[in-house]
């Protein structure tokens, strides 16, 4: 690769998390407090500010809000919260194979909530009485549900003739939107394979494996997919991490782009709308996770440009920048910085790219994000701006720091209850709880 590929804008301005942490903290202390159901509602608005008042009855005590392609019903009656949600009704051929795969996700996919079947059709659901429902098992239920559900019924709808028990609620792409990232797709897939048939042609599997999973990271970057497409886009994502030969991986990559590159423009448009999401699949970016994330390849690219080798240095930092978008939810100060560096390096030699990248992954490393902040700072003169700017580092690290302990532990909690070892889960809700007292306690204190 000579030249940088094309860059794409997305059809989405802002990549930013709606979800809000300190909501999510005063959902805890309501539920501490007794007042369960004021914690459920902090907890929706956790999620989404707009979701509570926009699906929800007027006391607060039903909600159906739709998460892609399902609907997710919470209701709280007598003293209990159930949340359910209808998944598909059973086609009459190929039902004992879907049953099948339905089993095995009601026993090593769905945790707390379990799909049950009434007649001919099968939704998944869990109940508790309210005093039982603390905001960390509400939210990893609502998370199951959506991710299981909202996965799972367009895949089984294109594969065993299933149909849907709820219309999604979609707004489809503008018709120029829609032909704009159907050429930018067809772009994406055909630089992509040029460029690993020269990679091919000089043995550099490494290289090419890093382009094909760009490009997969790419068009789910600019297109935002929805339906089948996106369920096929992250297999071919998973299927770039498995453990065989590079090369065959290579294979894997491209028989998928040869795929995509052939799609009808009118298949692909099918799957290109806009829709609500309850929980996200991503994670919430915080400044600190998304340095530690870039740690080893700022070093990998510091060494190549070093060494002169531009192209190794382009390669890399295209990737893990896509790579960024794809698994998180990117704050609007960190995609800025990311997305102005990716669109102004496009198209350019490998050597003037990395440097452009190499800045913004820099400023990134070194947490300036801000390139206001940073000339207003440069007004100021001697030991003041000095002051100022230990200030404003100090003040950015503390933040960030929270922000990473929360998603650690968030994290791990998450993990905890995907392997149904409750007690941890228990051990890091409590330490969890412990954590916000102190830093309420700090804050107050501060204040």
């Amino acid at each position: 690769m000579k030249i940088t590929p094309a860059y794409t804008a997305p059809i989405l301005s802002s990549t930013q998390s709606k979800v809000n942490v300190e909501t999510y903290e005063q959902s805890v202390d309501r539920y501490n407090e007794g007042k369960h159901l004021e914690a459920l509602h902090l907890l929706l608005d956790h999620l989404n500010p707009e979701f509570r008042t926009k699906y929800g009855n007027t006391d607060g005590t039903e909600f159906h809000i739709p998460h892609g392609s399902i609907l997710v019903n919470i209701t709280v009656r007598d003293g209990r919260v159930l949340i359910e949600a209808d998944f598909l009704q059973l086609p009459e051929k190929g039902r004992v194979a879907m049953l099948r795969q339905v089993a095995d996700l009601n026993i090593n996919r769905l945790m707390l909530p379990r799909f049950r079947k009434q007649g001919d059709r099968l939704k998944m659901e869990y109940g508790c009485a309210l005093s039982q429902s603390h905001p960390h098992k509400l939210y990893f239920v609502l998370r199951n549900i959506c991710h299981i559900g909202d996965r799972y019924d367009d895949e089984f709808c294109t594969k065993f003739g299933a149909k849907r028990c709820y219309e999604p609620r979609i707004t489809p792409y503008p018709e120029e939107e829609a032909g704009r990232i159907y050429e930018a797709v067809q772009q994406a897939c055909r630089e992509t394979l040029d460029v690993v048939k020269e990679y091919e042609t000089e043995r550099k599997y490494g290289y090419a494996w890093n382009v094909v999973d760009t490009a997969l990271y790419k068009i789910s970057y600019f297109a935002h997919p929805q339906g089948q497409l996106t369920n096929d886009l992250e297999k071919a994502i998973d299927d770039m991490d498995k453990e065989l030969p590079v090369a065959e991986l290579v294979a894997k990559g491209k028989a998928f782009l040869e795929k995509l590159l052939a799609m009808p423009r009118e298949e692909m448009a099918d799957n290109l709308y806009f829709i609500d999401t309850l929980v996200s699949t991503k994670r919430r970016s915080s400044l600190n996770n998304v340095q530690e994330n870039m740690k080893d390849v700022y070093q990998e690219a510091t060494e190549a440009i070093q060494a002169e080798n531009y192209e190794r240095a382009a390669v890399r930092m295209l990737y893990k920048f896509y790579e960024m978008y794809f698994y998180n939810d990117v704050q609007d100060d960190l995609n800025a910085v990311a997305a102005r560096a990716l669109s102004r390096s496009a198209g350019k030699p490998v050597e003037e790219a990395s440097e452009i990248l190499y800045e913004a992954l820099d400023n990134i490393m070194e947490g300036e994000l801000d390139a206001d902040d940073d000339e207003s700072l440069e007004n100021l003169t001697g030991a003041a701006a000095e002051a100022m700017a230990g200030a404003v580092g100090q003040m950015q690290q503390m933040a960030a720091a929270m922000e990473s302990q929360v998603a650690d532990m968030q994290t791990k909690m998450q993990e905890a209850m995907m392997r149904g070892d409750m007690a941890e889960y228990m051990r890091l809700a409590t330490e969890f709880q412990m954590k916000m007292m102190e830093q309420a306690m700090g804050k107050k204190s501060n204040d």
